[in-house]
């Protein structure tokens, strides 16, 4: 008899990503560097120099510093909280599937504020948990509503509540005293507060005063300020006594050498990354106009990311890959009319819009919404 793997596993569905697979390239007859990458929500200027001089010098012929000490010390530095209050990850994905792993046993109540980053439901499917979802409506321009959640969480008795903060794919952003409210009124709940997507807000929130609180961790990512996603970095903050927990089931050397020295260097170069906030504030502010112009309902968003209703994401994207740009269809976020468009280069929103404007006219794609 074959040995069989947990029933749990069964019960579980991959999670679609952005970004373009090396099958779907070959098929199309494209090479990576022929496609903008539009599906993915990264600082549009790419890595710092200096984080990339760093991981070219990093030395990985032994084992990387399992507690990233310097890196963590740049990060409290930085974010003006204690060291202790510091756990870094292999990008905020792994620290995800860590919350859930050291705070929900099989059969606990999980709520995900949806629609929303699909590895949410997934964790906590892997740690034996129960997703209850609390899911905005398109008719409230997906806006969370506070005492609905409260409400959905109390009658699960949830244990961990996953909310990101802007929304992936929304782009909708919770004020800190919305934050502040839903810990307070749910004491017994960890809030896990995704804030991948918060450097790029116009003014990014102050929500470090929330650790205070104790049920609160932030999350944020590495990856999406600098550039990273090959090398996968984020961190979390939170109160000393879930950070312990956090590296009590964290595996071993989990960053490596070249993710923590990249990572230190990056943070050093702030200059960078102010200047990709304000390339991502004027292209937004020009993606939502001209898109807007072309009939396009756009959704209001805080983050480094527009989603877009188009009537059908699939065939936008698809139409759209084949002239070498891709974006993110949301079908897998329960939204196929809809697709997300990562904020780059001017330049590159500019090739965007007019490659969009040139379907509505010679393949009838059906656009809808007429920024209503």
């Amino acid at each position: 008899m074959t040995v069989q793997p947990s029933p749990r596993l069964e019960r579980l569905s991959p999670v679609p990503h952005g970004s373009i697979s090396d099958r779907e390239l070959t098929a199309l007859g494209l090479r990576r560097d022929e496609v903008v990458d539009f599906s993915v929500n990264a600082n549009p200027l790419g890595p710092s120099p200096l984080a990339i001089a760093a991981a070219a010098a990093a030395t990985w012929s032994h084992y990387p510093d399992d507690s990233a000490t310097s890196l963590r010390h740049a990060l409290a530095e930085r974010d003006g909280v204690s060291q202790a209050e510091v756990v870094v990850g292999n990008g905020s994905a792994e620290l995800l599937w860590l919350l859930a792993l050291a705070f929900l046993d099989p059969g606990d109540a999980a709520l995900v504020v949806g629609p929303t980053f699909g590895e949410y439901a997934r964790c906590v499917a892997i740690a034996g948990g129960v997703t209850r979802e609390h899911r905005t409506e398109r008719a409230a321009g997906f806006a969370v509503h506070p005492p609905g959640l409260i409400a959905t969480a109390r009658a699960a008795d949830v244990r961990v509540a996953f909310l990101c903060n802007p929304n992936n794919p929304t782009g909708t952003l919770l004020p800190v005293l919305a934050l502040r409210d839903l810990a307070v009124a749910l004491p017994a709940t960890l809030l896990v507060v995704d804030e991948a997507y918060r450097q790029f807000v116009d003014v990014p929130p102050a929500t470090d005063c929330l650790l205070a609180l104790g049920n609160v961790v932030l999350v944020r990512s590495l990856t999406k300020d600098y550039a990273m996603p090959g090398l996968r970095l984020g961190y979390a903050l939170a109160p000393e006594s879930v950070r312990r927990a956090l590296d009590a089931v964290r595996p071993p050397w989990s960053v490596n050498a070249v993710a923590q020295a990249a990572g230190q260097a990056a943070l050093g170069d702030e200059a960078h990354l102010l200047a990709a906030r304000r390339e991502v504030r004027w292209a937004r502010a020009y993606l939502t106009e001209a898109l807007t112009r072309l009939g396009l309902h756009v959704l209001p968003a805080a983050a480094n990311f527009l989603m877009v209703e188009v009537g059908s994401g699939e065939r936008v994207r698809a139409a759209l890959l084949r002239r070498g740009l891709c974006v993110r269809d949301c079908a897998s976020f329960g939204l196929p009319a809809y697709v997300r468009i990562g904020v780059r280069t001017m330049p590159e929103c500019e090739r965007l819009v007019a490659a969009l404007a040139d379907l509505a006219g010679t393949e009838g794609v059906g656009f809808v919404g007429g920024g209503s």
